[in-house]
C-alpha cells in the first residue's frame, strides 16, 4: 500500500472516529435537554408585547432547560376555549379576563396553585390578584401583569387646570368602541367608572359580584351619565372607530379631541408616548366627585390547566419578582411597558418616567383598587353587557331601561348557572 493510500486510511480513520464522539456527545446533550422537557403558553401578547414576553421564556429556557412553545393571539379567549374543548389545552394560559379563570375553575379545568407556588411568593400580591371561586377557597390564578384604569390621558402641552371644561364638552372626548369579537368593552369601562366613582367600592363590588339588580337606580344612573355626555355625532364616531385609534388624536397642533378614559396600556400605542399624561377619572366623568380615591384596574392572570412539572417550574417563575424586573428591562421604550400587582418588584423598575411611577405607585394601594366588574362577570354576562353598551350608544335619546331589564333577566338565569360563577369579591 503506497503512502498516499496509507495516508487517506488513516484521515479517513481519524474522521469517522471524530464523527462518532461527535455523534455520542451530540446525543448526549440532546438527552440532557429533552430530559427537562418543554411546557406551552398561550397568551395575548403579540407585535412589541410578545417580543418582550418571548425574551422573558427564553430567559426561563436557559436557565432551566426546559422548552417553551409559546402562542401569542388576539384571539386569546375563542383559541382556549377550543383548544379546551378539544382536550388539548396549554400548560398555562394567560387570562385577561377573573371571570373566565373562574370559569375554568369551576369546570375544575385549573389546577390549585396553593401547592405550587410558595406561601412567601403569594403573599407578595394582595387578594385582588388571586381570584378564587369562594372567599376560602384555593387560588387558581395570580395576576403576572397590572393595569390601571380610572383614567383620562391628555396632552402633556394641555394645562390641567383646563381639563374640567373639556371634559363637559362630549365633543372633546376621544372615543373608539371596537375591537372586533369584543367591540363594546371601552363603553362598560366608562360605565363601571361611573357606578364605581359615584357609589364608591361597596356598591360597586356588590353590582360586580352578581348581587346587585342592573335595574338598580344607582346603576341606571351610571348609564344615563353615561349617555348624556355625547351628541350623536360623537356617539356615531365611537362606534365606527377602533379604541386603539380612538387616542391617537389627541396629538398634534389642532386635534379634534383632547381626553382619552383608557388603562395605562394605552399609552404605548401613542404616536409619542412620552407625550401623554393623565389624570384619574373622577371629578372629570360626569357626576362624579374629584375627592374619590377609588381605582378601576384590571390584570392578566397566570393560569395552570396540566399540572406537569414543567408548567409549575414556569408558574413559579412567571409570578417571582426577579422575572418580572426582567419582563420590565426587555420591553422597548416606545412599547407598553408591563406593570406588576407583585410588591416585591421595585417601583422604579415599573416606569422610564413619573408617568409610570405614578401608575405603578397607584397599582400598590389595595384599600383603593378594584377590579374591572366585566372582566369579573360570568362570560355571557359579559358580552351581554357589551353587546347593551353599543345598543345604548347608538342611541342615546332613549332610556337604557329596556336594555338595562334584559341585562337583569341574564344576571338572574346565571346564579343557577354553576359552570358561570360569581366571584366573591372584585375589590381588595
Amino acid at each position: 500500500m503506497s503512502a498516499a493510500k496509507r495516508s487517506g486510511h488513516a484521515t479517513a480513520t481519524v474522521l469517522g472516529l471524530w464523527m462518532v464522539l461527535l455523534c455520542v456527545v451530540g446525543a448526549g446533550d440532546t438527552s440532557g435537554w429533552q430530559s427537562r422537557g418543554s411546557v406551552s403558553v398561550l397568551a395575548s401578547w403579540t407585535g412589541d408585547e410578545g417580543e418582550a414576553f418571548r425574551g422573558l421564556l427564553d430567559t426561563f429556557t436557559r436557565r432551566t432547560g426546559i422548552h417553551v412553545d409559546y402562542q401569542g393571539t388576539t384571539a386569546l379567549r375563542e383559541v382556549l376555549s377550543s383548544e379546551v374543548a378539544s382536550g388539548t389545552p396549554p400548560d398555562i394560559a394567560v387570562l385577561p379576563s377573573s371571570g373566565e379563570l373562574a370559569a375554568y375553575a369551576a369546570q375544575r379545568q385549573l389546577t390549585p396553585l396553593d401547592g405550587v407556588i410558595p406561601s412567601r411568593e403569594r403573599t407578595a400580591y394582595g387578594k385582588l390578584w388571586k381570584p378564587r371561586l369562594s372567599a376560602k377557597g384555593p387560588v387558581y390564578g395570580i395576576a403576572v401583569k397590572a393595569d390601571l384604569k380610572s383614567i383620562v390621558w391628555y396632552d402633556r402641552d394641555r394645562r390641567p387646570d383646563a381639563l374640567s371644561a373639556l371634559a363637559a364638552d362630549g365633543r372633546q372626548w376621544c372615543v373608539g368602541m371596537g375591537d372586533d369579537a369584543a367591540s363594546g368593552w371601552p363603553g362598560t369601562d366608562w360605565i363601571e367608572d361611573l357606578l364605581l366613582q359615584q357609589q364608591g367600592r361597596s356598591v360597586y363590588q356588590d353590582w360586580a359580584t352578581g348581587g346587585l339588580p342592573w335595574t338598580d337606580p344607582r346603576v341606571a344612573r351610571a348609564w344615563r351619565s353615561w349617555g348624556s355626555l355625547f351628541g350623536k355625532e360623537t356617539a356615531r364616531t365611537a362606534l365606527i372607530t377602533d379604541f386603539r385609534k380612538a387616542g391617537t388624536k389627541l396629538f398634534g397642533t389642532d386635534p379634534p379631541c383632547a381626553l382619552e378614559h383608557q388603562g395605562s396600556f394605552i399609552r404605548g400605542g401613542y404616536p409619542d408616548p412620552a407625550e401623554a399624561v393623565f389624570a384619574f377619572s373622577p371629578g372629570l366623568l360626569p357626576d362624579t366627585d374629584r375627592r374619590s380615591t377609588a381605582r378601576e384596574v384590571s390584570g392578566d392572570f397566570a393560569a395552570m390547566f396540566r399540572d406537569t412539572p414543567q408548567a409549575q417550574e414556569l408558574m413559579r417563575y412567571l409570578i417571582s419578582a426577579d422575572a418580572q424586573r426582567a419582563w420590565g428591562e426587555k420591553t422597548a421604550r416606545n412599547s407598553t411597558h408591563p406593570f406588576f400587582a407583585n410588591r416585591d418588584v421595585q417601583l422604579d423598575t415599573q416606569g422610564y418616567d413619573a408617568v409610570g411611577l405614578n401608575i405603578a405607585k397607584t397599582l400598590r394601594d389595595p384599600a383603593s383598587l378594584c377590579l374591572d366588574a366585566s372582566d369579573a362577570m360570568p362570560t355571557r354576562m359579559r358580552v351581554a353587557f357589551q353587546r347593551a353598551a353599543l345598543a345604548y350608544l347608538s342611541d342615546t335619546s332613549k332610556p337604557p331601561d329596556g336594555l338595562l331589564r334584559s341585562l337583569e333577566r341574564i344576571r338572574r338565569s346565571l346564579h343557577d348557572t354553576r359552570d358561570q360563577p360569581w366571584l366573591s369579591t372584585v375589590c381588595g
